[in-house]
C-alpha cells in the first residue's frame, strides 16, 4: 500500500508531515487532504478567519510531489445569489 505525506502550507507557515499515512491510492490521499483542510478551516472559522490561500502538498515515499490540494478546493463559497 502506498505511503503518503501531507505537508501543509498556509498563512501560519509550513508544516511537514513526518509520519505520513498508508492509503490505497491517490484518490484516497486527496480525500484525506480535503478532510484535513476542512478541519483546519473549522478551527480558523472559530477565530473569525478563512484563509483560502493554503495548500496541502501530497508527497510520496520518495518525497516526490504527487499533487497539490488547495484550500479553495475543499469548500464551495456562496454569498448573495452567486457561487464562487
Amino acid at each position: 500500500m502506498p505511503h503518503f505525506y501531507f505537508h501543509l502550507s498556509n498563512g501560519t507557515g509550513d508544516t511537514r508531515d513526518e509520519e505520513g499515512l498508508d492509503l490505497p491510492d491517490v484518490a484516497r490521499a486527496r480525500a484525506h487532504a480535503l478532510a484535513a483542510i476542512r478541519a483546519i478551516m473549522r478551527e480558523e472559522l472559530g477565530r473569525g478567519l478563512i484563509d483560502l490561500d493554503g495548500m496541502i502538498h501530497i508527497m510520496d515515499d520518495s518525497d516526490q510531489l504527487v499533487m497539490d490540494v488547495g484550500f479553495v478546493e475543499a469548500v464551495e463559497v456562496r454569498y448573495g445569489n452567486h457561487r464562487h
